[in-house]
């Protein structure tokens, strides 16, 4: 295993777990701790573990057998989940502090970009 590929894994678990632990704090403090929702995030939690198992072995198996295609997967779906996680963490921040909401300390993890009208 790479250097990055290394790090890309850390920083998944390291953000997965800093969604869970912001989620629980957000539930503390609203009193709506539920082991129903706890376990459905944890079965969310999983899934992407699972996803950046199958992207290791899919990336490591290009190497040993012949997919016919070679693709770097576990950098760009570490990418992924790390975007999606992170935007949770802010969005429990942000309930956890209102004030920081639309607070420029967290502006800095939002795209500047405006949603598209559909």
């Amino acid at each position: 295993m790479q250097k990055t590929e290394i790090a890309a894994l850390v920083i998944v678990a390291i953000i997965i777990l800093l969604d869970w632990v912001t989620g629980l704090l957000k539930a503390a403090m609203q009193h709506d701790i539920s082991s129903t929702k706890m376990r459905e995030g944890l079965y969310h939690k999983s899934a992407f573990i699972l996803v950046m198992f199958l992207a290791e072995i899919i990336e490591h198996a290009q190497g040993v057998i012949d997919l016919g295609f070679t693709v770097p997967i576990v950098v760009p779906a570490a990418v992924y989940i790390t975007v999606t996680e992170v935007s949770s963490v802010i969005e429990n921040l942000g309930e956890i502090n209102p004030e920081l909401q639309n607070s420029r300390l967290l502006n800095l993890f939002r795209s500047d970009k405006e949603p598209e009208a559909e």
